[in-house]
C-alpha cells in the first residue's frame, strides 16, 4: 500500500468491495454529480459554518455517497470479512457490516475536509480499525494532548485541561443528530443507518463524562489505587 493510503476490503457472500482511502487532509469536493441529499443546505447541521454560497455540497456526503450507494441494499447484521491494509500492516476482522463500516465512515469523515471533524483528522494518518470506545478515548485524547504541546512550543496557549476537546464532543453530539437526518432522507440501507449512530456514540459518551472516563485510565498511567 502507498504511505497516506488505507485499503478497505470487504467480502460479503459472493462480493468483494475495495476503498481506498487517501488520510491526508481532503478538500472540499467542487463535482456535480453528487445526490441532492449531500447539497449543503440540505438538512445541514446547525454547528456547520459554511455558506451555500461558498460550498454546494457537504463534505462529509461527498465523501460517503458512494459508500451508501455500494450497500444500499445491505443489513446491517450481515456478516462480512474485512481486510484492512496500510502501508505498515494488515488487519483483518470477521463483523457485522455495521461495524465494518462504522470503522471505514470513520476515516472518511474524518478527512473528509469538515471544518467541524477536521479536529480528529490527525488520528487519520495513525489509523487503526476496529477500535473499541475505550481505546478511540485514549488515542483521541492522546491525540489532543501532543498537539497542545507543539502549541506550547510555538508560544501559544495549552490546553492541558481538555476543555476545547470536551467542548468538541459536546459539539459532535449534536453533529450526529443533525447528520442522522441526512442520511435517513437518502436511499442508504440500515448497515450505514446504524454504523452512523455507533460512529457517533461516543462523542455523547465522552462529551457526558470526559472526566470519569479518563480516571479510569488513572491506575494504568500513573501505578496509582483507584
Amino acid at each position: 500500500m502507498k504511505k497516506d493510503v488505507v485499503r478497505y476490503l470487504f467480502k460479503l457472500q459472493e462480493r468483494e468491495i475495495v476503498f481506498d482511502v487517501d488520510t491526508e487532509p481532503h478538500g472540499l469536493e467542487t463535482g456535480t454529480d453528487f445526490p441532492d441529499w449531500a447539497r449543503l443546505e440540505h438538512q445541514q447541521c446547525a454547528c456547520c459554518p459554511l455558506k451555500a454560497t461558498e460550498c454546494e455540497f457537504c463534505p462529509v456526503a461527498t465523501r460517503m455517497h458512494n459508500l451508501l450507494e455500494v450497500f444500499s441494499n445491505d443489513n446491517s447484521t450481515d456478516r462480512a470479512d474485512v481486510t484492512v491494509q496500510t502501508s505498515e500492516r494488515t488487519y483483518t476482522h470477521s463483523c457485522d457490516l455495521q461495524v465494518g463500516i462504522n470503522s471505514l465512515m470513520g476515516l472518511m469523515m474524518a478527512t473528509s475536509g469538515c471544518p467541524v471533524l477536521k479536529e480528529l483528522g490527525a488520528m487519520a494518518s495513525f489509523h487503526i480499525p476496529f477500535c473499541s470506545t475505550r481505546e478511540t478515548l485514549y488515542r483521541t485524547v492522546g491525540s489532543y494532548l501532543t498537539k497542545q504541546y507543539f502549541v506550547q512550543l510555538e508560544g501559544g496557549e495549552p490546553d492541558w485541561e481538555l476543555i476545547h476537546l470536551k467542548e468538541l464532543y459536546s459539539v459532535l453530539e449534536g453533529l450526529n443528530q443533525d447528520f442522522s437526518k441526512r442520511i435517513q432522507d437518502s436511499s442508504s440501507s440500515d448497515a450505514v443507518s446504524n454504523a452512523v449512530i455507533m460512529f457517533f456514540a461516543t462523542s455523547v459518551v465522552v462529551s457526558s463524562s470526559l472526566d470519569q472516563q479518563l480516571q479510569r485510565h488513572q491506575v494504568y498511567l500513573t501505578n496509582e489505587e483507584e
